[in-house]
């Protein structure tokens, strides 16, 4: 964490002298991100969060929203796994805009990143912007096939049902 500290001193150092506006970091790591929101030592983080990853709801996302520390999400369509389906989902599985705006729904969330592969994805993408946020069932239902597809949690990338 030494070094860490470091680099952040730095930045802070750049921010007193006017050549950076903001000190952001990015994590997966939620204690950390919480230690650092916490001892204000960030004024944006960037923090992975979808609806197989909402650990960060009770972790990270409530000290952000105290702090008023912006939260960029990425990582929303989980590197694309949550638009594939499950075998225990006999619904629909969300499109990129659902993730999307599932992310964004929450008071931290800011911004989400997004890594469309052309023009029309972008523009889909993009629609978020003017869509509605989503109700209280809607977030319900994609937290279930959220729960789904994050399986055990035992590794970041597990997808041991398929």
């Amino acid at each position: 964490m030494a070094k860490v500290q470091a680099v952040l001193d730095e930045l802070h150092s750049w921010k007193d002298k006017k050549i950076v506006r903001y000190v952001g970091v990015t994590t997966h790591n939620r204690p950390i991100a919480k230690q650092l929101i916490e001892a204000h030592q960030c004024e944006v983080l960037m923090h992975r969060y979808n609806m197989a990853h909402r650990k960060a709801e009770e972790d990270v996302l409530p000290y952000a929203c105290v702090a008023g520390v912006p939260v960029v999400a990425f990582t929303c369509t989980r590197w694309g796994s949550l638009l594939k389906g499950h075998p225990n989902w006999q619904q629909q599985p969300p499109l990129a805009t659902d993730c999307y705006r599932y992310a964004l729904t929450h008071p931290a969330v800011r911004l989400a990143l997004t890594a469309p592969k052309s023009r029309q994805q972008l523009q889909e993408n993009l629609s978020v912007l003017h869509s509605a946020q989503l109700s209280t069932q809607e977030v319900t239902h994609w937290q279930e096939y959220g729960d789904l597809i994050y399986g055990n949690g035992q590794d970041s990338f597990d997808t041991q049902w398929i």
